[in-house]
């Protein structure tokens, strides 16, 4: 079972996650809150946080080598999907953008953030998933395509959700630990977005284009060139109107 830590209002559900972590909380430990003050996303970007949608952060403890841990991106995102998409009516899909991206009918309904910190009183790494899933509103002014799943005329139990991830999240990572990226590179791409489209992808303002051909066994993304292929670690996916989806 999971313990949960449930406020009111916090700065981000990552900043007590990292406080938490540091004092030793339990394994599976999960901060949530009903708004953040200061919610963030991938490069500390600001991530709105109207009051209805659900802001969590997972706290687990491992010991894998550093450079599997940007695995646990796709982890968590298959451990989220994979909870709500039996929950879609017909004619509804959810897809995965690459690396940390949820998308409900090709818009951005959600999005998952990483951060590892090392801890003096234990061997392991501990890491924080952090959750953010529009479950009532979008934000106001969104710089790339974004929806919430009431927009799109799907009512989801805030705590079922809340449980069901939480209880996926405690599933997932001992699979990845135990068999390895396989099994969650296969879910993954069963339901990543872009898969055989022509991209854009940022890469600290250097712009690449090509066919995007899915992960490779380390989780890294593949991008069939007319040059050659390239495999990157790190950067964006950028939308129609060149800004990151966040």
């Amino acid at each position: 079972m999971n313990t949960f830590y449930v406020y009111e209002s916090l700065s981000s559900t990552m900043d007590e996650g990292r406080q938490k972590a540091l004092e030793g909380v339990e394994e599976g430990a999960v901060i949530v809150a009903t708004r953040q003050t200061q919610g963030r996303g991938r490069r500390g970007r600001h991530w709105e946080s109207p009051i209805g949608n659900l802001f969590m952060t997972y706290i687990t403890y491992l010991n894998c080598p550093l450079s599997q841990a940007p695995q646990l991106s796709f982890v968590a995102c298959v451990a989220v999907g994979e909870v709500l998409r039996p929950f879609l009516p017909p004619g509804n899909s959810l897809t995965y953008k690459w690396p940390n991206d949820l998308l409900l009918n090709k818009k951005k309904v959600g999005g998952l953030l990483l951060e590892a910190i090392p801890l003096s009183h234990k061997s392991e790494i501990a890491y924080l998933v952090g959750c953010g899933l529009n479950l009532k509103e979008q934000p106001v002014e969104p710089r790339y395509p974004a929806t919430s799943f009431q927009e799109e005329g799907i009512y989801l139990n805030y705590d079922e959700v809340l449980k069901e991830v939480s209880s996926s999240l405690k599933r997932f990572i001992p699979l990845w630990q135990g068999q390895g990226f396989s099994p969650i590179q296969t879910l993954w791409m069963e339901g990543c977005a872009h898969l055989q489209e022509k991209i854009r992808f940022d890469i600290q303002g250097k712009i690449y284009e090509g066919i995007f051909e899915g992960l490779d066994t380390q989780g890294l993304l593949i991008l069939k060139k007319t040059q050659g292929t390239l495999k990157l670690a790190a950067g964006e996916i950028l939308a129609q109107n060149n800004h990151p989806y966040l």
